[in-house]
């Protein structure tokens, strides 16, 4: 099917509620807040079936097509193209562009070398934070040790650590937490990488 056809047969099955959907976006009794400005009064209104949208606020609507067109701010092929993928219409089967499909691939390829990257740089990172933080508890220990003869053998540069110690130790658990978020939000664009890959 040519890009003509696929828009009209997008323009004439495809509802808002499914565009909406895949971007996220509720609305209450037909309205909505506008993603296209500063809107605070829910001044777009999403209309029943294949009918579209309509802002009160900006005047900006139309059909899926120009939502999705206005969202990602992208050109007519582009926004037909994405809604038959995202929704798995396959109104476009064996009509895409070799060229484009090569270079999808070099950019998918690129970016897995890249996460896999900076995934050993996180590894490498965390080592070291790790260390930082067995460091500064030992040192901390030794402080504490110290503290307790009589008199205190303890420099001034001790004192201040032991001030820091808690607002050290509590940044250096943070960053720890933040790697782990991370790796767990590269582990799953990795399987959803391997299920596109095997679809």
């Amino acid at each position: 099917m040519d890009i003509k056809s696929a828009a009209q047969y997008i323009r004439d099955s495809v509802d808002m509620q499914s565009i909406l959907d895949l971007y996220g976006y509720t609305t209450k009794h037909g309205f909505m807040v506008c993603p296209f400005h500063g809107d605070r009064d829910a001044s777009l209104k999403v209309y029943e079936g294949e009918r579209g949208w309509h802002c009160y606020g900006c005047g900006r609507g139309g059909s899926v097509i120009d939502f999705v067109m206005e969202h990602e701010n992208c050109n007519f092929r582009t926004a037909v193209t994405a809604i038959d993928h995202h929704l798995h219409l396959n109104l476009m089967d064996g009509h895409e562009n070799p060229e484009d499909a090569e270079t999808e691939k070099r950019i998918q390829d690129w970016l897995d070398d890249f996460v896999a990257y900076i995934y050993e740089v996180l590894g490498q990172k965390e080592k070291t934070v790790l260390e930082e933080l067995r460091r500064d508890i030992f040192r901390m220990r030794d402080c504490e040790r110290r503290r307790k003869m009589e008199p205190p053998d303890l420099t001034a540069a001790d004192y201040d650590f032991m001030n820091q110690w808690k607002e050290i130790s509590m940044y250096n658990e943070y960053r720890c937490e933040q790697f782990d978020k991370f790796r767990e939000e590269v582990a799953a664009w990795r399987r959803r990488r391997r299920r596109a890959r095997s679809a």
